[in-house]
């Protein structure tokens, strides 16, 4: 039996290869569907890489790993996949999964079984967005995933402790990175409270993305929660990239005792009702109230440090989080 993967492979990369060795591992002869100059052309793939050669770096690939494999020339997405009986298993990338639905329809209406398809997550570039061979030609990332220009990350803040935390967690993902402060920008409130703390955050976002490649949104806030009949200080983030994926993240939150919530719905902020309940001057942006109610045992930036690493957690796994995916 054959199990068959298809594509352009401009430059062959690290997902490439993922296919490709799940291919192999399936134990079936491989065929190797590699689009032609023509549907290259027609499709308005750029810049187009001849046929001859990604073929040979397919080729070179594949003889150090198997000899049964072929590469056949297609001129279309399908290929020969609709219409060869003796075809088992397709093998795809998160992103052609939908094309390999549409392929076994086909094989169905012709009465040929459909194909058992194996999907291979997306493999991540060093910046958490997937790795392809547009990235690489444009000089962005190298076939292994490595940064090779600098990661720009906009944030919308006057709070340089927001800037820190949001630095501080990049630095874990990639080296090579700068950080765009955006001040133009406006709330409707200095105080939020419930769902208005996100929509700060994501407004906040939205603001710095221009043309960064992501864009940090942090708002502080204050949620009510129901069974304790209590309030909770909280951190949210959202964070949008270029591609217009949106994800969002929440720190853990400490209670806020109701003679200071009192004061903060006469139109106060948490940090202004804090300060003149105990006479203070000004409260550390890093530090926050939680540090001075913790002896400094723990700072506000920590809670920041949270909330941006829960909004990142999506993007470290999105096959998990892809509700298109029907498992087997």
């Amino acid at each position: 039996m054959i199990t068959v993967v298809g594509g352009t492979f401009s430059k062959l990369h690290k997902g490439h290869k993922a296919l490709l060795n799940t291919a192999i591992d399936t134990g079936n002869e491989v065929v190797i569907g590699l689009t032609s100059d023509e549907y290259v052309k027609k499709n308005k793939i750029y810049p187009a890489v001849p046929y001859s050669i990604r073929y040979r770096a397919l080729y070179n690939y594949m003889i150090k790993r198997t000899n049964r494999f072929r590469i056949r020339q297609i001129d279309d997405r399908n290929g020969n996949a609709p219409y060869e009986k003796d075809y088992e298993i397709i093998v795809v990338s998160p992103e052609t999964y939908p094309r390999s639905l549409k392929i076994n329809e086909i094989r169905i209406s012709n009465g040929l079984p459909p194909l058992k398809i194996i999907r291979v997550p997306y493999v991540l570039a060093q910046d958490l967005f997937p790795i392809s061979s547009t990235r690489i030609i444009n000089g962005e990332i190298d076939a292994n995933g490595k940064r090779k220009i600098p990661l720009k990350i906009g944030i919308s803040t006057r709070n340089e402790a927001k800037i820190y935390a949001v630095e501080k967690f990049v630095r874990r993902i990639v080296k090579n990175y700068s950080i765009v402060k955006n001040e133009d920008y406006s709330l409707k409130t200095q105080q939020p409270f419930g769902e208005d703390t996100m929509e700060l955050a994501t407004q906040r976002a939205m603001a710095s993305l221009k043309d960064n490649d992501y864009s940090v949104g942090i708002e502080s806030g204050i949620i009510y929660e129901k069974f304790s009949k209590r309030y909770f200080d909280v951190h949210y983030c959202v964070i949008i990239d270029r591609f217009g994926n949106v994800t969002r993240g929440m720190s853990s939150g400490f209670e806020i005792p109701d003679h200071i919530v009192d004061r903060m719905k006469r139109d106060m902020t948490f940090s202004e009702a804090y300060s003149k309940y105990f006479n203070l001057e000004e409260i550390d942006q890093a530090e926050g109230i939680i540090g001075k109610l913790s002896g400094d045992r723990l700072k506000r930036i920590t809670l920041m440090d949270e909330a941006i690493r829960n909004a990142f957690i999506p993007r470290l796994d999105p096959d998990f989080y892809d509700s298109t995916y029907t498992p087997p």
